[in-house]
């Protein structure tokens, strides 16, 4: 349990101050991440990237066009999540662990420099928060490892936060829902969430338990 004491501390932490002003930004940087592998997506599936936004109230979106549609829309909830049990997951490597969380915060800041307007809080916050994390990934190995887990932590508690508020309550109005449209049939957002939903908790569950077979060995 002591090896995994900053796991622990982190959840603990985000769990108790969930709804407070000291988790907030995290969570709105969270989302501004969903955004992000939109966009990565778009771009990665020969798409362009027209706006990338993220509100205060924890609403986002990212306009594209071109890129296959379908990838683009699950990389968002997916992208997240995978990415939050890579940085937990990396803990076994320590140095891919603060590569990692280098290169989400590089991104971050670079994908809000390019696609989010200057007007907006979102500018501001990918821009500082990005700046933040790739400054913890060189200070040393220690602080990546910190930053690392509290990233990580927060990325698979707010996945499961989404599936018990979006995609269980109102999936039809998530991504699921708006890729279920794009296929003209309204009913698949139900299906398309739980999948979601499954491979990113199977997802976070290999990672950890990885991690706890590591640390055992």
């Amino acid at each position: 349990m002591w090896k995994f004491r900053f796991h622990l501390l982190s959840t603990l932490v985000a769990l108790a101050f969930w709804d407070s002003l000291l988790i907030k930004p995290f969570r709105v940087f969270v989302v501004m991440l969903h955004e992000v592998c939109h966009a990565a997506a778009a771009l990665l599936t020969n798409g362009e990237v027209v706006e990338m936004r993220t509100a205060w109230d924890e609403s986002g979106h990212t306009l594209t066009r071109g890129g296959i549609f379908p990838l683009i829309s699950s990389a968002g909830y997916l992208g997240s999540s995978l990415l939050g049990s890579l940085l937990i997951y990396a803990g076994c490597a320590p140095q891919a662990q603060r590569l990692a969380l280098l290169l989400i915060g590089a991104a971050t800041m670079g994908m809000t420099m390019w696609y989010t307007p200057i007007d907006g809080g979102d500018f501001y916050l990918g821009i500082f928060g990005g700046l933040v994390f790739v400054s913890l990934a060189i200070k040393s190995q220690r602080a990546g490892r910190a930053g690392a887990i509290w990233l990580g932590v927060m990325l698979c508690v707010y996945s499961v936060h989404d599936f018990r508020t979006d995609l269980w309550m109102y999936p039809e109005l998530t991504d699921a829902g708006i890729l279920a449209k794009h296929w003209g049939i309204s009913l698949l957002a139900y299906p398309i969430a739980f999948s979601w939903v499954t491979l990113s908790v199977v997802a976070m569950y290999f990672s950890m338990r990885a991690l706890v077979r590591k640390e055992a060995a």
